[in-house]
């Protein structure tokens, strides 16, 4: 019985410390490729993403593909869609506001399409293979800073049949999440969050300044939407933290760090 009990709780725990949907991940074959879900800034900003032809790389040699990226903006609204073809190991796509339609900051995923004739020809290989699609975002303030590259940090999105968007990540219950890093007096800091699930998440966002604690905002994202926290410089009188209270399968976000004379961007 005691056996039974520590079991039960175990995975509880486990479920309970999952990002990903038990009935999806576990029982269910998703004969879709995932993408996580990546930001991208046009709001003083420019954004390049760099996508991998996942086949190419895996056989180390060049493979037609198409791909597909869908743009979403801050409420989560699909706003931009762009279809491209390339063999190569990797493609350079520009992100301008022609291609999210006016929406300076939002999120997008990507994903990959390979014609019947090469899924034919390496079926074998395919069969118990999923991409995930990774891929690196760069961003940068202007021309006099370089680009600041990351890989994405999670997602589990994929199309089905219908083209409708589904989701492999779940809500977890509230934790709380404090970065490893010290928030400097001299800069600014902006933190992007976007909600890969299917339902609402609840974020609660702290100061964390002297040994004191101040609530400083409270939002509720939609699903796949986008929210942007701002610390000015003018906040920022001594050496401080930012801690979160949410239901985010997983806790962390796209840091910006920035002055006059620097800039940085990295997960938290």
């Amino acid at each position: 019985m005691k056996s039974l009990f520590r079991k039960l709780v175990k995975f509880n725990s486990l479920l309970n410390a999952s990002p990903w949907s038990l009935i999806n991940s576990k029982f269910n074959k998703i004969d879709y490729y995932v993408s996580d879900f990546f930001a991208f800034r046009l709001d003083g900003y420019e954004t390049v993403f760099i996508a991998e032809n996942n086949l190419a790389l895996l056989l180390g040699q060049h493979i037609k593909c198409t791909h597909l990226f869908h743009f979403f903006d801050l409420k989560g609204n699909a706003c931009g869609l762009v279809e491209t073809k390339d063999d190569k190991f990797s493609y350079r796509l520009e992100i301008n506001e022609s291609i999210t339609n006016g929406i300076e900051v939002g999120s997008f995923t990507h994903h990959i399409k390979y014609s019947d004739v090469v899924l034919e020809k390496y079926s074998e290989l395919l069969t118990d293979i999923s991409f995930q699609h990774r891929g690196y975002t760069g961003f940068r303030r202007s021309k006099d800073f370089g680009y600041s590259y990351m890989h994405g940090n999670f997602g589990g999105l994929y199309f089905d049949k219908h083209n409708r968007l589904k989701s492999l990540a779940r809500l977890r219950g509230k934790h709380i999440y404090t970065p490893q890093l010290i928030i400097k007096s001299g800069y600014s800091y902006d933190f992007l969050f976007s909600n890969p699930t299917s339902k609402s998440i609840s974020i609660k966002f702290f100061l964390l300044n002297n040994n004191s604690l101040e609530n400083i905002e409270e939002v509720l994202l939609p699903p796949y939407a986008t929210h942007k926290t701002k610390l000015n410089i003018a906040r920022i009188s001594s050496d401080c933290n930012i801690s979160w209270e949410t239901n985010l399968p997983v806790g962390r976000c796209i840091v910006f760090e920035y002055n006059s004379d620097y800039f940085d961007v990295f997960h938290s």
